[in-house]
């Protein structure tokens, strides 16, 4: 068998891979600062093997379980949101464990949820 070449990684393949790691730390398979840490990787990932190393301990859903992400053109402005969300929600994530005040949750599931709803128009 040959090498298979590494490829390249857009926004939307980060973006499925941070998503992807708040369900495994929904489930309670990573802390938070663990959260945090793997978000700030795959935000900078450039290749898919970079994104798949974020996974090797943990179960799917993994990204290389999903389909390919179509090729889609994203405007130059919205593309440094991506960094600017993971690190708000990463933050109301910890001060909802550390204050331990629910409205903190509901906020960062309200927050998410228009955002994700958003960025699928």
């Amino acid at each position: 068998m040959g090498k298979q070449r590494d490829l390249r990684v857009g926004d939307q393949e980060r973006e499925l891979a941070m998503e992807l790691l708040g369900t495994h730390m929904s489930a309670g398979r990573l802390e938070v600062d663990e959260y945090d840490q793997r978000c700030v990787r795959a935000a900078s990932a450039r290749y898919a093997s970079e994104l798949d190393a974020l996974f090797d301990d943990l179960p799917s859903p993994r990204p290389s379980d999903r389909a390919p992400v179509p090729v889609r053109s994203v405007p130059a402005s919205r593309s440094g949101n991506l960094v600017l969300v993971a690190c708000v929600g990463a933050m109301l994530v910890f001060l909802a464990i550390v204050v331990k005040q629910p409205v903190f949750v509901v906020l960062l599931v309200l927050a998410f949820g228009l955002w994700f709803a958003r960025r699928r128009r």
